[in-house]
């Protein structure tokens, strides 16, 4: 997981991956993923990429991901529905 981030209510049985299988990185907040996002130290793997509210049940947290990625666009609709 990213240097720094807590996994404060993360569920641990179920943590979300990436398609690699990696821990994706879990923030509490949009504004922490997006400062997470913003900082140069972690480019270029997250750079560009915006806060999503993960869908999954039980994760209650935010990931970063890139705007065309299906978790992004999935996200922004049930935003909008």
């Amino acid at each position: 997981m990213a240097s720094g981030i807590e996994d404060r209510t993360m569920n641990s049985q179920n943590p979300c991956r990436r398609a690699s299988g990696n821990l994706r990185a879990w923030f509490a907040t949009a504004a922490e993923a997006e400062a997470f996002a913003a900082d140069p130290a972690n480019w270029p793997t997250y750079l560009g990429d915006i806060a999503v509210l993960c869908l999954k049940p039980g994760c209650d947290g935010w990931h970063l991901s890139q705007p065309s990625w299906p978790d992004a666009v999935a996200a922004a609709k049930a935003m909008v529905n």
